[in-house]
């Protein structure tokens, strides 16, 4: 039987920016072998909804610049020519989760066609809530603790990727 996404022409991959974590850096350049700087990169945080516990603070002459942590390119950098995620055994867990949200609803403006929904809402997603939640938490505790040094755009990676490696997720 098909998955919900093999159903679909991957809109959200074409349409969205794909907001991650460091976490999800660190994972996806485990499994690839890529270095961070080939498919991560920090985004003006110019996104309406945006979770404001994962903005992330960033300081030049005196000004603060917001920024999201996000895959590069538009469509995103992963998604191969047939519509398939090429990394797909290691997506970021927002991906993973997409299009239900963690309060287990269906997200009102989700790309995905009619059949696809259908399928999604009758078995959902192939990663618990829990497991998301508990991922951004500690993500959460890191974006605070950048914040809170009022850093320079690019000393803010490299430090999101050593926090979470001395708080990887077991």
């Amino acid at each position: 039987m098909p998955t919900p996404c093999s159903l679909c022409k991957a809109s959200c991959c074409r349409d969205y920016i794909i907001t991650i974590t460091s976490f999800d850096v660190m994972r996806v350049s485990d499994k690839t072998g890529k270095k961070l700087s080939e498919f991560a990169v920090l985004s003006p945080a110019t996104l309406l909804n945006q979770d404001e516990s994962t903005v992330l603070e960033c300081y030049a002459n005196g000004q603060r610049y917001d920024y999201v942590l996000a895959f590069k390119s538009h469509p995103c950098c992963f998604l191969g020519a047939d519509n398939k995620c090429t990394i797909y055994d290691c997506t970021p867990f927002t991906c993973r989760r997409y299009p239900i949200s963690p309060n287990g609803k269906l997200f009102s403006r989700a790309s995905c066609n009619l059949i696809s929904k259908l399928l999604f809402k009758m078995f959902g997603v192939h990663l618990k809530s829990s497991e998301h939640i508990k991922q951004i938490e500690k993500y959460r505790k890191i974006v605070a603790k950048w914040n809170k040094k009022h850093g320079k755009k690019e000393d803010c990676i490299d430090f999101l990727i050593a926090e979470s490696k001395s708080n990887r997720l077991k």
